[in-house]
């Protein structure tokens, strides 16, 4: 991968700035604070992004550091690179509430998927940028990253070129992962398991025959049971007779009661009929008695004389005729003198008390007939008072049968009750018999219940212990399955073992081959060859001896480790291109150790980015007559 061109759109101080790259050697200079680690941190988003970091340590990290001086919400770049012939475009936006990423491939015009992305970037990733490619500012000498790096590479180098297998770290993993096995499958109580299942088993067994015990047991209750249940049915048939018959009796009774009560009413009702008649009489008697009537005959004797008396006035008819008669013996004894005024006087005067009389006469009928009436209509109701008298008597007569009758048909009752209550029921009493099979039954069932209660605790207890063999025989099988994990953890153990071998005598000469390769030529042959053991210790042969690097000069050292870094950068990368980035590199150098690295880099390296404070690789590259790129910040 070559760079080409980098576009801060929007980023830290830099808004709408190009840098244009070439192959070989580029040198970025810059003042401090000029904007060259911000060049070099926008290269590193531009390929891996720059997350947002969360609560306090948000105020100092890189999104914050390098987010735009204006208008921070615009916070984007593009990058060109060119990758075995074809030129990409990468587009990235930082923005945490809008964040995206695209690579395009400007030849085509097309957007590359994930997958394709992926394919395009094999083998780089954040740390291995940091621990190759890149080269911060005084920070040449590798970290301790570079060790897991080198050799998880190694155990995966023929696959996919990924980053993420550690190999010593594997083989710690997994002796704390046996160590972690054997503590939580409890490989050491596997003998008290296998005893608590025996006796669980033997638990079971026991209470198994127990249990049949009472199951036959309970059977046999149950047929007791049944005995009880027939002889009950055959007695209860039995005393339903009786007690059909007892409800007849009870019924006959009941209506013989009903009788009684309808005849003790009916009684008392004529009674009181009867009562209230005699009053009647009694009232009657007297009332008569005050009239004087004191028996029918009396009453006969009135009513005829009432009706036998006369109206007319007898007396004075008598005198009225005696009047007429004087006054005409009056006109006939003195006929000759009627022609006499004076002998009329007489005769008018006896005619005057004839019609007087007459008018009394008439006025004593009227009287005499009015007072016939009202003495009749006294006697009426004097015969009415009699024949109320008479109808009351008989009425008693009638009423006081009634009550005999009553109390005949009273008397007849109680004496059909007295006969019911005295009268045995022909059917047997089974009653007590009755009550007796139902105790026993009961009493029985109680048995069975307490049975079946045993049998549900040994069947609730054999369920338990079901359930604690289950969970003994899964950690058994837990430890067997540990025991085995165990097993294939020794193997695995083995097996990077042996790929640890392999790296030290297959991918650690590779290493060594590679690193030697490069401390000759950056020290112009002052080291011929470098040695890195399996803990990254390195030792350089000198003319005369092997030197750790602990008794190199500092120069050197730093010589020694942009030879590591190169090399590891070979070997993962392998024949891709790739760019080198130095951020002031060579602050520990001196001119010829720069000088020698600055030249090999100009005519061996793909690509190197230099980024510097200073004009001396300059002025070095213009001396030895190196090609290269200038960018002035």
């Amino acid at each position: 991968m070559i760079i080409k061109e980098l576009e801060l759109t929007n980023f830290g101080k830099f808004n709408h700035h190009s840098v244009l790259l070439s192959p070989g050697l580029n040198i970025i200079y810059g003042e401090n604070e000029a904007g060259k680690t911000t060049l070099h941190t926008f290269i590193r988003g531009m390929l891996f992004g720059i997350e947002k970091q969360r609560g306090k340590a948000s105020a100092k990290d890189l999104y914050t550091k390098y987010e735009p001086w204006e208008n921070p919400s615009y916070y984007e770049g593009t990058m060109r690179i060119e990758n075995e012939g074809i030129n990409y475009r990468i587009e990235r936006i930082f923005h945490k509430e809008n964040k995206a990423f695209h690579v395009i491939n400007e030849d085509t015009g097309q957007e590359l998927t994930p997958d394709e992305i992926e394919t395009l970037f094999a083998g780089l990733n954040e740390s291995c940028y940091y621990n190759t490619v890149s080269i911060s500012q005084l920070g040449s000498t590798t970290d301790k990253e570079l060790e897991t790096i080198l050799k998880n590479y190694a155990a995966n180098i023929g696959a996919t070129k990924s980053l993420e297998i550690d190999i010593r770290k594997a083989v710690s993993d997994l002796d704390a992962q046996k160590k972690n096995i054997a503590s939580e499958s409890r490989i050491g109580e596997e003998d008290m398991i296998q005893k608590s299942i025996y006796n669980a088993k033997d638990h079971l067994e026991i209470s198994e025959q127990e249990q049949q015990q009472i199951i036959a047991s309970i059977e046999q209750k149950k047929d007791v049971v049944k005995e009880y249940d027939e002889k009950t049915r055959e007695l209860a048939g039995l005393d339903a007779k009786r007690l059909e018959e007892l409800a007849k009796q009870n019924e006959r009774k009941d209506n013989l009661y009903q009788e009684m009560n309808t005849i003790t009413a009916e009684l008392e009702k004529h009674t009181e009929t009867l009562n209230q008649i005699n009053e009647h009489k009694e009232e009657l008697q007297q009332a008569l008695k005050d009239k004087g009537i004191e028996s029918a005959q009396m009453m006969e004797e009135l009513n005829e004389k009432v009706l036998n008396r006369s109206n007319m006035p007898v007396l004075f008819i008598f005198l009225m005729m005696a009047s007429i008669g004087v006054m005409i013996g009056l006109l006939v004894g003195n006929y000759q003198l009627l022609q006499y005024p004076e002998a009329w006087v007489r005769p008018l005067i006896f005619l005057g008390a004839a019609i007087v009389f007459l008018l009394l006469s008439i006025i004593r009928y009227i009287w005499n007939k009015k007072k016939k009436e009202k003495k009749l209509e006294a006697v009426k109701e004097l015969r009415q008072m009699m024949e109320r008298l008479d109808a009351a008597e008989h009425e008693e007569v009638y009423t006081r049968r009634q009550v005999e009758r009553k109390k005949e048909n009273l008397e007849n009752v109680q004496n059909l009750l007295k006969a019911e209550e005295q009268r045995e029921l022909t059917q047997r009493d089974y009653s007590e018999e009755l009550k007796e099979l139902e105790t026993s039954r009961r009493k029985v069932n109680d048995e069975i219940s307490k049975a079946q209660w045993m049998l549900e605790q040994k069947q609730e207890r054999d369920i338990d212990a079901e359930r604690r063999i289950d969970e003994l025989q899964v950690r058994l099988e837990k430890i067997a399955k540990a025991k085995e994990e165990i097993r294939a953890i020794g193997d695995a153990k083995e097996t990077i073992e042996e790929i640890a071998t392999e790296i030290r005598n297959s991918f650690g000469r590779r290493l060594n081959e590679k690193a030697s390769y490069y401390i000759a030529q950056i020290t112009n042959g002052k080291y011929d060859s470098l040695y890195i053991d399996e803990r990254l210790n390195i030792t350089v042969n000198g003319r005369k001896n092997l030197i750790p690097t602990s008794k190199l000069s500092k120069g050197t050292v730093e010589q020694v480790y942009m030879a590591l870094r190169l090399a590891a950068a070979d070997i993962i990368f392998e024949k891709d291109k790739k760019p080198i980035l130095l951020d002031d590199a060579f602050a520990m150098y001196d001119n010829k150790r720069m000088g020698n690295t600055l030249k090999f880099m100009a005519e061996s390296m793909d690509q190197v980015i230099l980024f510097s404070c200073h004009t001396r690789e300059k002025l070095m590259a213009d001396k030895l007559g190196l090609r290269y790129h200038f960018i002035r910040l």
